[in-house]
Protein backbone atom coordinates (compact mmCIF):
# COMPACT_ATOMS: atom_id res chain seq x y z
CA UNK A 1 0.00 0.00 0.00
CA UNK A 2 2.79 2.37 0.68
CA UNK A 3 6.12 2.43 1.34
CA UNK A 4 8.39 4.81 3.27
CA UNK A 5 11.48 5.58 4.97
CA UNK A 6 12.70 7.01 8.29
CA UNK A 7 15.86 8.47 9.27
CA UNK A 8 17.41 9.61 12.36
CA UNK A 9 20.31 10.14 14.40
CA UNK A 10 21.20 9.61 18.31
CA UNK A 11 23.73 10.33 20.04
CA UNK A 12 24.03 6.62 21.50
CA UNK A 13 26.59 3.58 20.59
CA UNK A 14 25.07 1.46 17.88
CA UNK A 15 25.37 -1.53 20.20
CA UNK A 16 23.56 0.28 22.99
CA UNK A 17 20.81 1.58 20.99
CA UNK A 18 20.26 -1.51 19.22
CA UNK A 19 20.17 -3.77 22.68
CA UNK A 20 17.31 -0.93 23.89
CA UNK A 21 15.32 -1.05 20.47
CA UNK A 22 15.52 -5.07 20.40
CA UNK A 23 14.85 -5.46 24.26
CA UNK A 24 11.15 -6.44 23.29
CA UNK A 25 10.98 -7.36 27.12
CA UNK A 26 11.44 -4.49 28.70
CA UNK A 27 9.98 -1.75 26.00
CA UNK A 28 7.62 -0.93 27.88
CA UNK A 29 10.20 0.73 29.85
CA UNK A 30 11.11 2.98 27.37
CA UNK A 31 8.14 3.93 25.70
CA UNK A 32 5.43 3.35 28.26
CA UNK A 33 2.72 5.83 27.09
CA UNK A 34 2.61 3.86 23.84
CA UNK A 35 3.55 0.08 24.83
CA UNK A 36 1.02 -0.87 27.70
CA UNK A 37 1.82 -4.76 27.72
CA UNK A 38 4.48 -6.64 25.82
CA UNK A 39 4.14 -10.55 26.32
CA UNK A 40 6.99 -13.04 24.27
CA UNK A 41 4.76 -16.27 23.50
CA UNK A 42 7.62 -17.68 21.43
CA UNK A 43 11.38 -17.14 21.71
CA UNK A 44 14.06 -18.03 19.56
CA UNK A 45 18.03 -17.12 19.45
CA UNK A 46 17.40 -14.81 16.80
CA UNK A 47 13.07 -14.05 16.57
CA UNK A 48 10.79 -13.30 19.08
CA UNK A 49 6.68 -13.57 18.34
CA UNK A 50 4.93 -10.69 20.60
CA UNK A 51 1.70 -9.99 22.04
CA UNK A 52 1.06 -6.48 22.20
CA UNK A 53 -0.89 -3.99 23.83
CA UNK A 54 -0.42 -0.67 22.40
CA UNK A 55 -1.88 3.10 22.44
CA UNK A 56 -1.76 4.86 19.39
CA UNK A 57 -3.67 7.53 17.67
CA UNK A 58 -5.16 7.52 20.98
CA UNK A 59 -6.40 3.79 20.76
CA UNK A 60 -5.74 1.02 22.59
CA UNK A 61 -4.69 -1.83 20.12
CA UNK A 62 -4.04 -5.74 20.32
CA UNK A 63 -1.29 -7.33 17.91
CA UNK A 64 0.66 -10.06 17.52
CA UNK A 65 4.46 -8.92 16.25
CA UNK A 66 7.31 -11.04 15.05
CA UNK A 67 10.59 -9.53 15.69
CA UNK A 68 13.52 -10.49 14.07
CA UNK A 69 17.37 -9.77 15.60
CA UNK A 70 20.03 -9.79 13.32
CA UNK A 71 23.20 -8.71 15.20
CA UNK A 72 24.99 -6.43 14.88
CA UNK A 73 22.60 -4.00 13.84
CA UNK A 74 19.51 -5.50 11.94
CA UNK A 75 16.01 -5.88 13.62
CA UNK A 76 13.09 -6.76 11.29
CA UNK A 77 9.60 -6.48 12.75
CA UNK A 78 6.43 -7.77 11.26
CA UNK A 79 2.80 -6.93 12.05
CA UNK A 80 0.91 -10.70 12.10
CA UNK A 81 -2.52 -9.54 13.11
CA UNK A 82 -4.79 -6.60 13.90
CA UNK A 83 -5.55 -3.44 11.48
CA UNK A 84 -2.00 -3.04 10.39
CA UNK A 85 -1.70 -6.92 9.42
CA UNK A 86 1.26 -7.37 6.91
CA UNK A 87 2.63 -4.04 7.58
CA UNK A 88 6.82 -4.23 8.32
CA UNK A 89 9.88 -1.92 9.67
CA UNK A 90 13.48 -2.62 9.10
CA UNK A 91 15.60 -0.89 11.26
CA UNK A 92 18.89 -0.18 10.38
CA UNK A 93 21.14 0.88 13.03
CA UNK A 94 24.71 1.95 11.77
CA UNK A 95 27.89 3.49 13.69
CA UNK A 96 28.71 6.91 12.94
CA UNK A 97 31.45 9.26 14.58
CA UNK A 98 29.23 11.00 16.91
CA UNK A 99 26.86 7.51 17.95
CA UNK A 100 24.26 5.95 14.97
CA UNK A 101 22.24 6.55 12.45
CA UNK A 102 19.04 4.66 12.31
CA UNK A 103 17.05 4.41 8.79
CA UNK A 104 13.74 2.39 8.95
CA UNK A 105 12.28 1.22 6.29
CA UNK A 106 8.58 1.18 6.53
CA UNK A 107 5.89 -1.03 4.20
CA UNK A 108 2.17 0.20 5.74
CA UNK A 109 -0.28 -2.33 5.27
CA UNK A 110 -3.99 -1.05 6.01
CA UNK A 111 -6.67 -3.72 6.17
CA UNK A 112 -10.28 -3.04 6.46
CA UNK A 113 -12.27 -0.07 6.49
CA UNK A 114 -8.85 2.05 7.21
CA UNK A 115 -7.80 1.40 3.44
CA UNK A 116 -10.73 3.88 2.97
CA UNK A 117 -9.39 7.11 5.22
CA UNK A 118 -8.71 9.73 3.04
CA UNK A 119 -5.47 11.11 4.01
CA UNK A 120 -4.91 7.92 6.82
CA UNK A 121 -1.04 7.01 5.29
CA UNK A 122 0.14 10.85 5.58
CA UNK A 123 -1.19 10.85 8.94
CA UNK A 124 0.57 7.56 9.62
CA UNK A 125 3.88 8.56 8.14
CA UNK A 126 4.17 12.05 10.49
CA UNK A 127 3.17 10.20 13.58
CA UNK A 128 5.65 7.52 13.07
CA UNK A 129 8.08 9.80 12.83
CA UNK A 130 7.52 11.61 15.55
CA UNK A 131 7.31 8.51 17.51
CA UNK A 132 10.86 7.11 16.11
CA UNK A 133 11.77 11.17 17.39
CA UNK A 134 10.41 10.51 20.82
CA UNK A 135 11.96 6.92 20.82
CA UNK A 136 15.08 8.35 20.55
CA UNK A 137 15.14 10.62 23.33
CA UNK A 138 13.37 7.95 25.09
CA UNK A 139 16.40 5.66 24.62
CA UNK A 140 18.72 7.95 25.48
CA UNK A 141 17.16 8.74 28.96
CA UNK A 142 16.77 5.14 29.53
CA UNK A 143 20.55 4.24 28.30
CA UNK A 144 21.27 6.54 31.67
CA UNK A 145 18.99 4.69 33.73
CA UNK A 146 20.32 1.01 32.98
CA UNK A 147 23.68 2.07 33.17
CA UNK A 148 23.94 2.88 36.80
Amino acid sequence: MSKFNLVKKSSLHRDLIFKISTDVENFHKVMPEYFKSLKIIQNTSNEKIVLESIDFLGRKIEIKTKHVIIQPNLHEVFILTGPAKGTSFIEKYESNPTGTDISISVDLKLNGFLKLIPFLKLLLFKKMNSVMSEFIVCAESYSKSISK
